[in-house]
């Protein structure tokens, strides 16, 4: 682990690859606080698959309909499972190097346990909150899902591998994190918190007194207000964990 650097001389350069695993209907303004209340959608649940580098990582694993169906009673349906998505990149689930945690909700982390010879990178503040969870956000923490892996801790905004940072983006939780990935086209993030587009783009009647719109399950809304405020300012490209348009990007960029 070393220090993040400001240098992308003689980084690799990552194509992302999107693989949906699953759509989840929900109300919009569980995404973007304060608007758009009432609104349904259906979420894509997506794992990332970092293309490029010498060792194959993951960016979150997802969650498939019986998780979402089992442990929250959701109205979800599948697009393709873990399995299936990973051989669409040439892989199976022990092939995967490295799993990236953005943070440990269930629709995160669900399949992580499938990739047993993976380090599981994830935040400290995350690991501690996710084990004792604040009532607000702990239905969405299941422990039996995460219990066990073979976490590696990491505290604050690192370097995982060359091109490869972590960046701590709180508020949704307290240890989410985004990962910011160097591409041909620049740096590319990861949001880590649950967003889609409108959050970065807020539409006519918002951005005139907000930028940006934080999610709308979150542990503290200022925090994460200020989080997804970063992001937008560090990103050559967004990449929100949640956004349909997505669904059927091959890769990024």
């Amino acid at each position: 682990m070393t220090p993040a650097s400001d240098s992308s001389a003689l980084l690799p350069l990552y194509t992302i690859r999107p693989l949906p695993l699953a759509y989840v209907s929900q109300d919009m303004g569980n995404f973007t606080y304060r608007c758009n209340n009432g609104r349904r959608i259906d979420l894509p649940i997506f794992a990332w698959y970092i293309e490029g580098g010498v060792q194959r990582v993951l960016v979150d694993t997802g969650a498939n309909a019986e998780h979402l169906k089992k442990y929250r009673g959701f109205d979800a349906v599948d697009i393709n499972t873990f399995e299936d998505a990973l051989l669409r990149v040439g892989l199976k689930p022990m092939d995967i190097d490295v799993v990236i945690q953005t943070h440990l909700m269930i629709d995160h982390c669900a399949n992580t346990r499938k990739c047993g010879r993976a380090r599981v990178v994830v935040q400290q503040d995350e690991l501690e909150f996710a084990l004792a969870p604040h009532p607000i956000l702990a239905p969405t923490y299941i422990r039996e899902l995460f219990m066990g892996l073979n976490f590696h801790l990491v505290d604050g905004h690192c370097e995982i591998l060359p091109g490869i940072e972590l960046i701590p983006v709180p508020g949704h939780s307290p240890g989410c994190q985004a990962v910011s990935i160097n591409t041909a086209k620049g740096r590319a993030v990861i949001t880590g918190m649950c967003t889609v587009r409108e959050n970065f783009e807020p539409p006519a009647g918002v951005r005139e007194f907000m930028p940006v719109i934080p999610p709308g399950i979150h542990l503290d809304a200022v925090e994460a207000f200020n989080s997804a405020l970063r992001i937008k300012a560090l990103a050559d490209i967004i990449i929100p964990v949640h956004e349909p348009a997505l669904v059927n990007v091959d890769r990024i960029p």
